[in-house]
């Protein structure tokens, strides 16, 4: 079977982009169905299997020889939320125009996606042996719980992998390195009542309100010390959401806000936790949410030497190593795994979430002959 890989790539993008895969509540069946059928075009073999209703992960793998371990490339078709109205196109709408594909989930990571499965195509119709299986993985609820991830880990998809290619926004480059994140949850008790009867009242008030704002203007002034990095920037810590009270005139009995701490490679997160526990104070309590640990591969790594060598190939000048300050499924894989990673995927970094977020279909049909070379050059 021969195959235009470029349009091939454009329309499966286009129409990945066309499904709304927001999660929750996900709804990423319908994606790993498109993605199977382009994938049976070209006879390799793939399964899905439910996490819940609705919600799919697609595995599908190319057999080697086995004299080398699996090179996995792992990808997600969940995407964030979207406001339409504050978009100039439609968010589902997979428009393709002056060089650009259009949807919410473009850079992150419907194109990346994209760019695998047709690499995949390719790779499973190029009638090469390779030394060990080349295996996908697709994922749900990456964007919330990993879930998707860490049932992938747990049913053996990943065994035995000498490598992992994750297909996050990179523009085109080669990362070694993300950011882990640590989400805490501080919640505030108080002396429910009405303000109307509450002249006795003093200080805080025992206003729920009161006192988690007063935790959270010293929760942002928290140290945090880590290792310098050689590619990753700062510790960085955001109060991302906040709700307590009941109604106007009600003293609130009960708050609470989110935060979210981004932590390097060599941090010690337990330290981190004490130092926002410390400064609680009797009707503070903080709670750790979630733990993604920090993912990082040297840069004299194999891996990292082969794909560097394959993106340069597929024309890329600059390819890196570089490094970022997101998570992805590297963070569930490669710790109980311990093997080599790298991101490179043809969305832009720092469109995640974008308003009228897009890819470049230069970088996608890059992206696409990179992952193949990288293949190649592993394996």
């Amino acid at each position: 079977m021969q195959f235009d890989k470029e349009q091939s790539v454009i329309e499966l993008t286009s129409r990945l982009l066309q499904i709304n895969t927001i999660d929750p509540p996900g709804n990423e069946s319908l994606a790993a169905r498109l993605v199977g059928e382009y994938l049976s075009r070209a006879s390799v073999r793939f399964e899905t299997f439910e996490i819940a209703p609705g919600r799919e992960c697609l595995v599908a793998r190319i057999p080697g020889k086995g004299t080398k371990g699996p090179l996995v490339y792992s990808g997600h078709f969940d995407t964030i939320d979207v406001r339409p109205g504050q978009w100039s196109v439609d968010p589902f709408g997979g428009v393709v125009s002056e060089g650009r594909i259009y949807g919410r989930g473009a850079a992150d990571m419907k194109s990346g996606v994209a760019a695998m499965t047709v690499a995949a195509m390719g790779l499973g119709l190029g009638g090469h042996e390779f030394e060990g299986d080349i295996v996908f993985v697709f994922s749900a609820a990456e964007n919330t719980t990993e879930q998707g991830a860490k049932e992938l880990l747990a049913r053996g998809y990943l065994d035995h992998a000498s490598g992992l290619i994750v297909g996050e926004p990179t523009s085109d480059k080669v990362l070694v390195a993300e950011k882990g994140a640590l989400w805490l949850r501080a919640k505030a008790t108080g002396e429910y009542g009405h303000n109307a009867f509450s002249e006795d009242r003093t200080g805080d008030r025992g206003n729920a309100i009161v006192r988690l704002s007063e935790y959270l203007v010293k929760a942002n002034r928290v140290a945090l010390p880590a290792p310098p990095n050689a590619h990753l920037g700062p510790s960085t810590c955001n109060i991302g959401y906040i709700q307590g009270g009941e109604a106007f005139p009600l003293i609130a009995g009960e708050a609470y806000a989110d935060i979210d701490i981004r932590t390097l490679p060599g941090q010690d997160v337990d330290a981190v936790v004490r130092a926002f526990r410390e400064i609680a104070g009797p009707h503070i309590d903080v709670e750790v949410v979630d733990i993604k640990p920090p993912v990082e591969t040297p840069d004299d790594d194999p891996l990292v030497r082969a794909c560097l060598g394959a993106a340069k190939a597929a024309g890329i000048s600059d390819p890196g190593p570089r490094a970022v300050g997101y998570y992805s499924d590297a963070s569930v894989f490669v710790p109980s795994l311990a093997m080599p990673m790298i991101i490179f995927g043809p969305g832009n970094i720092g469109d995640s979430g974008a308003i009228d977020e897009y890819v470049e279909v230069s970088k996608l049909t890059t992206a696409v002959d990179a992952y193949e070379r990288m293949a190649s050059e592993w394996l």
